[in-house]
Formats: structure tokens, C-alpha cells, sequence
């Protein structure tokens, strides 16, 4: 059993009671690529809390005014928006890593060359 089917535990019947969204709505929704519900082998949908939670947020939008196809927009650029925040996360991750490494390696270089100098004093130089 996968986490998406696990989740996924509620009939469209208790998603509308949940939601307080008509099933058919819901429908909908599925069909503007809004939600995607977990569907069994037989096609059974089933949705999970984190489905109700945007149901009732789609819900809201809707009701502010907004068409479905705005909604589809505004969740569209909501992923991309966190791809790009995971991507930047990762990138300032691997900067950091690099960072510490480069003053390793430069530790090193002042270590190896740090015995090769020779300080001369006054009385050592020969006019």
C-alpha cells in the first residue's frame, strides 16, 4: 500500500459531507484539473484529508469571485512557486557545502606552504 493510497481513505459521499461541497461540484472540479483524487483498481474515487482541505479552499476562491480557471492558474503558479523555493533551498544547501569545503581546502594550502616560509630577521640580512 502506497502513502497516496493510504491517505486517500474517504468516498466522494463523506468528501461532500466534509467539504460541505455537492458531489457533483466536486465533479467538476475534477474535471478543471483542480483536484485529482486517488482512484482505485475498479475507479472508485477516494480522497484524502489534504483533498477535502483544497476542496474547501477551492471552495473559498470560488466564492471571492474567482472562475475555475483562474483557481487552475493560481494553483498552477502555487506549485511552481514551491519547486522553485525547493530548487533555491537546495542550491543556497549546496553553496553552503561549498563554502565549507573551499576553506577546508584553503586550511590545507596555508598548512602545506605555512612550513616553507622562512622569516628573515635583520640580523640574518647581508648588506
Amino acid at each position: 500500500m502506497n502513502n497516496e493510497e493510504s491517505n486517500a481513505i474517504y468516498f466522494i459521499s463523506v468528501a461532500s459531507s466534509l467539504s460541505g461541497i455537492h458531489q457533483q461540484t466536486i465533479r467538476t472540479y475534477e474535471n478543471k484539473g483542480l483536484i485529482k483524487p486517488y482512484r482505485t483498481g475498479g475507479g472508485t474515487r477516494r480522497y484524502s484529508q489534504q483533498d477535502i482541505d483544497k476542496l474547501i479552499q477551492i471552495q473559498e476562491l470560488s466564492q471571492r469571485g474567482i472562475n475555475l480557471d483562474g483557481i487552475k492558474i493560481i494553483y498552477e503558479m502555487k506549485d511552481k512557486i514551491e519547486n522553485l523555493q525547493a530548487k533555491l533551498i537546495a542550491l543556497e544547501n549546496e553553496i553552503t557545502n561549498q563554502k565549507t569545503h573551499s576553506k577546508l581546502k584553503e586550511k590545507e594550502i596555508h598548512k602545506s606552504y605555512k612550513n616553507e616560509i622562512v622569516k628573515k630577521t635583520d640580523k640574518s640580512i647581508r648588506k
